[in-house]
């Protein structure tokens, strides 16, 4: 069995900050623990906006805390996100994701994250075989 807390989480390497100060991501579950997807607290910063494209990556993200909006690029549609919302982007969606208070989410991706991937210029992470 495994338990973590995400007291314990803190500062380790499993504690990854985005490159441009919008959020940070305690990876509770990644692909070393074979669990078959892994398991991330976020929380993304009031006042910042993040393009996000996960082309390589189903992810499903709960909010359990805050308030923000995701817009769906393709179609410029916007979808409210406080505590309570689950949004899964089900497509690959291109999104842009924007915190108006702190949002602190539980996510959840497929495949697992390796570790201490960051989005790259084009808003993706890394292909599971290109991140190891």
């Amino acid at each position: 069995m495994l338990v973590r807390t995400l007291d314990t989480m803190k500062g380790s390497d499993r504690e990854v900050f985005a490159e441009n100060g919008n959020w940070v991501s305690t990876r509770l579950l990644l692909k070393q623990d074979k669990m078959g997807f892994s398991f991330h607290e976020t929380v993304i910063f009031a006042g910042t906006e993040t393009r996000i494209w996960y082309k390589n990556h189903l992810e499903a993200v709960y909010c359990i805390e805050g308030e923000g909006e995701v817009e769906t690029i393709d179609d410029g549609k916007i979808y409210p996100i406080q505590s309570g919302t689950l949004y899964a982007l089900d497509k690959h969606d291109q999104h842009y994701l924007r915190a108006f208070k702190d949002l602190r989410l539980v996510c959840v991706f497929n495949p697992a994250l390796v570790g201490r991937e960051v989005h790259l210029p084009d808003g993706s992470y890394p292909a599971e075989e290109e991140a190891e």
